[in-house]
C-alpha cells in the first residue's frame, strides 16, 4: 500500500510539472506572438503618413495583443489643454450621458480629468483597477455634501467610454517631452490590467506616438503646401488682372530706363575725361581733396607731325590724332598710368594717381618702351617722351564747372623739359631717376644740355629691359650657362611669340618689378635639363621629360598675378598667414587663367611647385620636373631685384640657400647640384651638404 501511495505522487507530481511546463509554453507562445505583433506593428507604421491609418493600426493591435476590445486614442490640441477622441474601437456609438458604452468621434476630455486626462497632465502610465468603486465613493460624498446645505460641487465631466467600467490603463503619447495624445483601454473586468500589459502597450504607444506625429507633421507641410499653392493661385490671378496694366506701362518705362542708362553713361565717360576711374566715387560725394603724392609724369611729342597733316583736312587730322590717342591710352593704362591731357598731338600722363604706387617709375617707362616699340608699325611718323619722378599736389583744378584732375609741381615743368631733349624714338628720363631704373633697364647718358629753370642736365636714354645674358646679378659671365645655355633664350623668346600671344608678359611683371622673370626661369630650367640628357650617365628619366610642358609651366607659374592688387604683390614685411594667403590667392588666379587659356595640362606641376615653395620641399617627394623648375624659380627669386624685399642676393649666397633647402639636406638632391654647378661662378666653391637626422639627443 505504501508503494502504491508512493507511487501516485511521483504521477501527480509529474501531471503537475506538465502542467506547469504547458503554462509556460503557453505564456512563451503568447509573448512570441506579442513581439512579433509589436514589430508588424512598427513596420506597418513607419510605412504610412496617414493619420487615419495610423490609429487604426495601433487599435487593431490593442485588440490583437492584449484582446481587450475596448480603447480609443485621443489626440490633444496645440496648447495641450484639451483631448479629443480621435478613434476607438468595442463601442456602440451610443451617448455617453444615457448609460450606454460610448466614445463618439470628436469627445473631449479636459487635461487632467478622469484617468486618461491625469494621464496626460503627468505624462505617465495611469492604471486603475476598481473604478466602480472609486466612482461610488465619490458620488456618496457628493451627496453627503450638498445634504449638509453646502455649496454644490462642480459637476464632473461626462468621460466617453464605458458606462460600467471597472478597470482603465491610460498610456501618454509623447515625443521629445511633446504630448501628442493618450492611449486609453479599459474593461468591465476589475484588475484587469498588470504590469505587463504597460510594458507592452507602452512599448506600442511610443511607437504610435512618433507615427501620429509624423504624420501630422505631414498633413501640416501639405497644409501649408495647399495655402501656398492657393497663394500662388491668387497672385497668378492678379498677375493676369495687372498683366494688361504693366504691359501698357512697360514701352514707357522701358524708354525712360534707357534714357537714364544713357544719361548715366554719358555722365560716367564724362567723369572719366575730368579724373581716374577711382575717384569717380569721391567726385560725386564732392569729397574729393588736394593731397601730395610722389608720382611720375610722362609727356610724349609726335615728330614730323605737323609736315606729315599738311594738305589734310582738319576732320581728317582729328581722326589720326583720335586713333594715336585711342593707341596710346590703351597702353598708357595697361600700365595703370592715366592720361591726363593732350595738348595738339602731345600727352601728359600720370603714373602713381591717384593712390600712391611702388611702381610708378617703372610702369611709366614701360610704358613708353612699349609705344616707341609699336609706334613704326602703326603710325607713319615718330615720337619722343620725357619723364620725370617726384611730388606733387593733384587734385581737382579749374572752375567749378569746368575742373579737372590734374598736378601741380616742378616735376611736370621738368618732365616737358625732360621730352625736348629727347632724341626721336628714345625715352628720357631726368638724372633723379637713375639709381631706380638701372637694376631693370639698358641706360645710354645723353649729352648735357641748358635746361631753362633748372641748369645744365645730362638725360638718360633708356633704351631696352636689361637682358638676362647682361644682368651680372642673375648670371656668372664665367658660369657654365653663360658659356653654354644662352641660346635657349632666344628658343623661349620665339616660344612665348609662337605659344602663348595672347599673355602680355611684361605688363604682368611690371606689378611686382619681376621683369624677364618668367622667361629666365623657363631658360634656366630648359638649359639644365639639355644639360642632364647630354651628361653620358645622365639618368633614363630626363628623356621622359617633354621641353614644351617645362617651358609652358615655367612661363605660366605665376600668370595671376593680374588677378591681384599690386600693392599686396609688393607689401614689404608679410607675416606668415598673409604670405601664405598671398600664395593662395596667387595659385587660385593662375589656376584660373590656365583654364581661361586652355593650358589646364600644366596645372599639376604648378601647383606642386606652390607646394614646394610653401614648405621648401620639406615635406613629400618630387618630380624631376618640378625639381627642375623649383630650383630655377628659387634662384631667380633670389638673385632678381624686387621692391618689397631690398637688395637681391649674391649669386654663390643664393646657390648656397637653395642647397640649405630642407629638400637637399635630408639627402642628395642631383638636380639642385647640377644647378649650382651649371649656374656658379667658375672660380667659386659651393660644397653640398646632406643633414644627418639625430636619431638620439
Amino acid at each position: 500500500m505504501a508503494a502504491e501511495g508512493a507511487g501516485l505522487s511521483l504521477r501527480e507530481q509529474m501531471v503537475d510539472n506538465q502542467k506547469v511546463i504547458d503554462r509556460l509554453n503557453a505564456e512563451l507562445a503568447r509573448k512570441t506572438n506579442e513581439v512579433r505583433i509589436i514589430q508588424q506593428i512598427s513596420s506597418e507604421i513607419s510605412s504610412t503618413l496617414d493619420l487615419d491609418r495610423i490609429l487604426a493600426i495601433c487599435l487593431d493591435a490593442v485588440e490583437a495583443v492584449l484582446g481587450f476590445r475596448h480603447c480609443m486614442i485621443l489626440l490633444a490640441d496645440a496648447d495641450e489643454s484639451v483631448l479629443t477622441v480621435a478613434a476607438s474601437r468595442g463601442y456602440d456609438g451610443g451617448g455617453s450621458g444615457d448609460g450606454g458604452d460610448s466614445a463618439p468621434a470628436r469627445a473631449e476630455i479636459p487635461v487632467g480629468q478622469g484617468v486618461l486626462g491625469v494621464t496626460a497632465r503627468r505624462r505617465r502610465v495611469v492604471r486603475m483597477g476598481n473604478v466602480g468603486a472609486q466612482r461610488a465613493y465619490f458620488a456618496g460624498v457628493r451627496a453627503r455634501i450638498e445634504a449638509a446645505g453646502q455649496s454644490a460641487l462642480q459637476a464632473p465631466a461626462e468621460m466617453p467610454g464605458l458606462a460600467d467600467a471597472q478597470s482603465q490603463l491610460g498610456i501618454p503619447l509623447v515625443v521629445k517631452d511633446r504630448l501628442v495624445g493618450v492611449l486609453g483601454v479599459e474593461s468591465s473586468t476589475a484588475n484587469a490590467f498588470d504590469e505587463l500589459d504597460e510594458v507592452l502597450l507602452s512599448i506600442v504607444g511610443s511607437q504610435v506616438a512618433t507615427g501620429i506625429d509624423n504624420a501630422r507633421l505631414h498633413l501640416d507641410v501639405i497644409e501649408h503646401s495647399n495655402r501656398l499653392n492657393a497663394a500662388n493661385a491668387e497672385l497668378l490671378r492678379l498677375n493676369e488682372t495687372l498683366e494688361a496694366r504693366v504691359a501698357d506701362r512697360t514701352t514707357e518705362m522701358s524708354a525712360v530706363l534707357d534714357e537714364i542708362r544713357r544719361e548715366k553713361e554719358l555722365t560716367e565717360s564724362l567723369l572719366r575725361r575730368m579724373a581716374p576711374a577711382e575717384l569717380l566715387p569721391l567726385m560725386l560725394e564732392d569729397k574729393l581733396l588736394a593731397k601730395r603724392l610722389e608720382v611720375t609724369v610722362m609727356f610724349s611729342d609726335l615728330v614730323d607731325f605737323t609736315r606729315y597733316t599738311s594738305g589734310l583736312e582738319p576732320d581728317e587730322v582729328f581722326s589720326q590724332l583720335n586713333e594715336f590717342f585711342g593707341w596710346a591710352g590703351e597702353i598708357i593704362g595697361r600700365y595703370r598710368g592715366y592720361v591726363n591731357k593732350t595738348n595738339g598731338d602731345g600727352i601728359m600722363a600720370l603714373f602713381g594717381v591717384p593712390f600712391d604706387s611702388a611702381t610708378h617709375r617703372t610702369d611709366g617707362v614701360l610704358a613708353a618702351l612699349e609705344m616707341q616699340r609699336e609706334i613704326g608699325s602703326q603710325f607713319p611718323f615718330g615720337m619722343r617722351v620725357g619723364i620725370n619722378t617726384g611730388t606733387v599736389t593733384a587734385g581737382m583744378l579749374g572752375p567749378p564747372d569746368k575742373s579737372l584732375y590734374d598736378v601741380l609741381g616742378d616735376v611736370v615743368n621738368i618732365a616737358s623739359r625732360v621730352e625736348a631733349l629727347c632724341p626721336v624714338g628714345g625715352v628720357a628720363v631726368s638724372p633723379s631717376c637713375e639709381d631706380v631704373l638701372k637694376p631693370w633697364f639698358r641706360l645710354d647718358v645723353l649729352e648735357e644740355q641748358e635746361v631753362k629753370g633748372v641748369g645744365h642736365m645730362a638725360c638718360l636714354n633708356v633704351l631696352a629691359i636689361k637682358p638676362i645674358a647682361e644682368d651680372a646679378r642673375r648670371v656668372a659671365a664665367t658660369s657654365r650657362f653663360a658659356a653654354e645655355g644662352l641660346l635657349v633664350i632666344e628658343e623661349i623668346t620665339a616660344f612665348k611669340r609662337d605659344r602663348l600671344p595672347m599673355i602680355d608678359f611684361v605688363s604682368l611683371q611690371a606689378r611686382d618689378l619681376a621683369l624677364l622673370h618668367n622667361e629666365a626661369v623657363a631658360s634656366y630650367a630648359l638649359a639644365l635639363l639639355r644639360m642632364l640628357r647630354a651628361d653620358p650617365g645622365a639618368a633614363p628619366c630626363w628623356g621622359n621629360v617633354d621641353d614644351a610642358t617645362l617651358i609652358t609651366a615655367a612661363l605660366l607659374h605665376d600668370v595671376g598675378k593680374h588677378a591681384v592688387a599690386p600693392a599686396r604683390l609688393n607689401e614689404h614685411g608679410l607675416d606668415g598667414e598673409r604670405r601664405e594667403r598671398l600664395r593662395a590667392d596667387l595659385l587660385e588666379g593662375t589656376l584660373k587663367t590656365l583654364r581661361q587659356i586652355g593650358a589646364e595640362a600644366s596645372a599639376p606641376l604648378i601647383s606642386d611647385l606652390y607646394r614646394f615653395e610653401a614648405t621648401r620641399g620639406a615635406e613629400g617627394e618630387f618630380t624631376p620636373e618640378l625639381e627642375l623648375l623649383a630650383a630655377a624659380d628659387i634662384y631667380d627669386a633670389l638673385t632678381s631685384p624686387k621692391i618689397y624685399k631690398g637688395s637681391p642676393w649674391r649669386i654663390v649666397g643664393a646657390l648656397a640657400e637653395l642647397m640649405r633647402l630642407p629638400y637637399c639636406q635630408r639627402r642628395q638632391r642631383p638636380v639642385f647640384v647640377a644647378f649650382v654647378e651649371w649656374m656658379k661662378p667658375a672660380d667659386a666653391s659651393i660644397t653640398p651638404r646632406a643633414r644627418r637626422e639625430m636619431m638620439i639627443r
